[in-house]
């Protein structure tokens, strides 16, 4: 039987490292790990094809079984045999890490806090710190791949750790690799009113990016942290929840677009912002742009429902 997964297709950075997983073969991803972290691979539409990589990874470290406990334990197993074996290994490290961290997630679900039974609360807190044991005993190779970086932070936001010593952690991991932009969206995400942050400071968080990374990526960053932010808990009141500023944002969509100008996806992205924004001039034009290439995905909640009512605002006269 196929995969549920495996139902949609992939860019093949993701499927190769998601097959390689499931059929554990070690090598594989180790090869594919190591050429991805050298300079220079971005993906045609402007992303890292680094988090292509860990896309496919997680895919399976998230597979959502009937009886997930035997999956879970096979998957630590089989990533503290790879880490036992290829002690220098930083990737086989930071995956046994992942596998604990999932585990961990799966007593505590993605509910609030307070819906979390006192039991299952313990065992997450448990896994949680396994992870972070685990990690800091092997911190001399493990934190060498800005990976394990970015699954400190996943682990920090749940235990609730403050946001100096998140962004201390993402810096970090920057300094191993500066193209890992991940880390930035990770930090947006521990900045959200929903994991104890506030709107002041996640807007001075994205500008201060945005400045940081203009040299190499242009003004893009704003638009995208922005856009990260609204698809984990804004949503259609981006403008009205948040400081996001639409002229500011319009500028770095038309930056980053004109670096990246076949990228549908983005395209359709800008779009919806521009309808967010109520500028229908934008709107308009950029759904000229897109033509058939139009995806409803890119089109925040409900996606259908809100791509068809922001046609219905370009047609308005």
């Amino acid at each position: 039987m196929t995969p549920a997964w495996a139902e949609k297709p992939d860019p093949p950075i993701t499927s190769q490292a998601l097959w390689s997983l499931w059929w554990g073969d070690f090598d594989a991803l180790e090869k594919q790990n190591a050429e991805l972290r050298q300079p220079g691979h971005i993906a045609a539409d402007g992303g890292s094809e680094l988090a292509e990589f860990r896309t496919g990874i997680e895919r399976i470290l998230d597979s959502k079984l009937p009886h997930s406990e035997p999956y879970l334990r096979e998957l630590e197993a089989l990533t503290l045999q790879w880490a036992t074996e290829h002690p220098k290994s930083a990737l086989a490290h930071i995956l046994h890490a992942q596998a604990l961290l999932k585990h961990a997630w799966s007593y505590r679900g993605n509910g609030y806090a307070k819906e979390v039974p006192p039991e299952a609360w313990n065992d997450f807190l448990s896994y949680s710190r396994r992870a972070v044991d685990y990690l800091k005993a092997h911190a001399d190779v493990a934190l060498t791949d800005s990976y394990a970086h970015s699954t400190l932070l996943q682990i920090g936001m749940g235990l609730g750790w403050n946001a100096r010593q998140l962004e201390a952690i993402a810096q970090d991991g920057l300094k191993r690799n500066p193209q890992d932009i991940s880390l930035y969206f990770d930090i947006v995400t521990s900045l959200l009113p929903k994991w104890g942050g506030d709107v002041k400071t996640l807007d001075k968080y994205i500008r201060q990016v945005a400045q940081q990374t203009q040299a190499d990526l242009g003004t893009g960053m704003y638009a995208r942290l922005y856009s990260s932010a609204a698809e984990q808990q804004f949503g259609h009141a981006l403008f009205e929840d948040s400081r996001a500023d639409w002229p500011t944002m319009k500028k770095s969509w038309e930056d980053f677009l004109s670096r990246y100008p076949e990228s549908p996806e983005r395209r359709n992205r800008y779009a919806y912002m521009a309808c967010l924004a109520k500028d229908k001039a934008t709107l308009i034009a950029q759904l000229e742009q897109l033509g058939p290439k139009i995806d409803a995905s890119q089109w925040g909640p409900n996606p259908e429902r809100s791509l068809e009512s922001c046609q219905r605002l370009a047609k308005q006269l």
